[in-house]
């Protein structure tokens, strides 16, 4: 979203909702603070009257629930016979985001306006984070509430600088009574400047650099240190006040303890002797923590002090993750990582055992919390897959798109694939291709990517796959190059997911291979919005080639 949803605007939302489920769902997410996952677990067991108020026993945490949406809740249990022990809203957490994603274009095609068509459930977990903070409430409350240890939780979670901002203001996890450290207060300070800082940095020695630098800028911090976990153990990358022998001496001495922060992704303050002391914050990819952040700080370092720093850390985490997704687009030296697949939990390489004899994918567009795949299938019809996977967990839709030399081309909406796990962790698939069987999946990832990190991902949800073969290798220079460069810069990212949807399923073919609402329903987005973001992306084409 390009601003906040309002209480107005969520009003407005929730009137295109047009069914109880879909409403619930909504409310749940937006009043009550649910992630997705934690809308499927709610019964009706779970709906814990206390004096005046509801809270919600959930198998990970208590969550509060608003006395309305616990009435609104009471009634849909009713109309629907739910069993005290069965889930409300008995679905996948995808289909939850769907259902919201629903509600949102819904809302779009009827007013007009297009801020609803990107409307998340994260952007009601949001709204639900700002009304209550915006109200005055404690945020040691609300971030209970939403699920967080601490305040500190709310600093990563807004991306956008009011609400860096705002979490840093409620980083001071304490009483606005003086009693807060001069320390702390700087920390806090500088919470709230570094998200602009960070946006411009192009490396990562040059984010890890900065940060360093502005820690030892605050007056009381002595060092300040960022080291990389390797296959050789732990590596410094940066280091600002203590020399680099001090940190690397740290990093060997305390090589346990700083290995458990890794593992954990949480902090520990580390006696360094004396009245020193080291807080060592991770933080890394969003799959996971790589890096440590070590601040050097004479005790004692309080909660506030403490909550400020790993916030930062958190902020250092996205602005590593958008500097690669950048990098991953542009850069002209990648790491090719070439994967055998032999898993069946993979829908592919179930397929290619039947009913295909082979299946090519020709096309990847992530798209809604899936990803849609088009691929060629060798040996079989478009009916025979459509019935292989029909009542599949895994598969959201078939569709047939066209003929080609060696077979039928379908278009698949995946709830889970190899290839969309791989997406999910900023690698780029060049190729995947399954027969009889057996997957080989190329993929490519920035030169200064957590390879490790990758393939473990990789191999957690599909215990059969393997890492066969890692390269560096350039890339072709394109005579086009700094054509496609100022495009990728100008789409959103759902801009050119449906202008890349619209190329692979064959929308500008003519006749047409595939009509808007059919890519729409691919896509999870209402026909109205796929046209607008398909009109907004061939205008920015058009000037990307006249005026480039």
């Amino acid at each position: 979203m390009s601003r906040h949803l309002g209480d107005a605007g969520y009003e407005r939302l929730r009137r295109h909702a047009e069914s109880h489920r879909e409403d619930l769902v909504c409310r749940l997410c937006g009043e009550a603070g649910l992630r997705p996952a934690e809308v499927t677990q709610v019964t009706p067991d779970a709906v814990v009257p206390v004096d005046d108020a509801f809270l919600l026993d959930l198998p990970d945490r208590t969550a509060f629930l608003p006395a309305d949406v616990a009435h609104d809740l009471r009634l849909y249990v009713d109309a629907t016979d739910c069993a005290p022990e069965e889930p409300v809203v008995d679905v996948s957490p995808r289909r939850v985001q769907m259902l919201v994603r629903e509600v949102a274009d819904r809302a779009a095609e009827a007013t007009g306006e297009a801020r609803f068509a990107d409307v998340s459930s994260r952007d009601l977990r949001e709204r639900f984070l700002l009304r209550h903070l915006r109200t005055g409430v404690d945020p040691r409350v609300v971030a209970a509430a939403a699920g967080f240890d601490s305040v500190a939780g709310l600093a990563p979670y807004l991306d956008d600088p009011s609400g860096v901002e705002l979490a840093a203001a409620l980083a001071a996890d304490g009483p606005d009574d003086g009693t807060l450290s001069a320390r702390s207060r700087a920390a806090v300070a500088l919470l709230a400047t570094l998200a602009g800082e960070f946006a411009s940095v192009t490396t990562t020695d040059e984010l890890s650099t900065r940060l360093c630098d502005r820690l030892v800028a605050v007056d009381g911090y002595e060092s300040a240190w960022v080291a990389r976990a390797t296959d050789d153990g732990l590596a410094r990358q940066a280091h600002a006040g203590f020399d680099g022998g001090v940190v690397d001496t740290i990093l060997a001495d305390h090589a346990d303890d700083l290995h458990a922060v890794l593992r954990s992704g949480t902090h520990r303050v580390l006696d360094l002797g004396g009245d020193d002391v080291a807080v060592c914050v991770p933080f890394g990819a969003t799959e996971g923590a790589e890096r440590l952040l070590g601040v050097g700080v004479a005790r004692p370092v309080d909660d506030a002090e403490t909550d400020a720093l790993v916030a930062i850390g958190g902020l250092a985490g996205r602005a590593l993750d958008a500097l690669r997704r950048r990098r991953r687009l542009v850069a002209d030296v990648v790491t090719e990582l070439r994967f055998s697949v032999r898993d069946p939990a993979a829908v592919l390489v179930d397929i290619s055992t039947g009913p295909a004899d082979r299946v090519e994918v020709t096309g990847v567009v992530p798209g809604g919390p899936g990803l849609v795949l088009y691929a060629v299938v060798a040996g079989a019809t478009p009916d025979a897959v459509s019935d292989a996977l029909a009542d599949d967990e895994r598969v959201e839709r078939v569709r047939y798109v066209d003929d080609a030399a060696d077979g039928p081309v379908v278009e698949l909406a995946l709830a889970s694939s190899p290839a969309l796990t791989l997406v999910e962790l900023d690698a780029r698939v060049e190729s995947y291709v399954a027969e009889d069987g057996a997957g080989s999946l190329v993929a490519t990832v920035a030169a200064d990517a957590d390879v490790r990190a990758v393939v473990d991902a990789l191999t957690e949800q599909y215990p059969a796959a393997s890492l066969g073969a890692k390269e560096t290798v350039e890339r072709t220079v394109d005579p086009g190059a700094g054509f496609s460069t100022s495009l990728r810069d100008d789409l959103t990212e759902r801009q050119a997911a449906v202008l890349r949807a619209a190329y692979h399923g064959g929308y500008f073919q003519w006749p047409r291979e595939s009509t808007a609402e059919e890519l729409a329903d691919s896509l999870d987005v209402a026909s109205p919005t796929l046209h607008n973001h398909l009109r907004v992306a061939q205008s920015k084409l058009l000037d990307a080639y006249f005026e480039g």
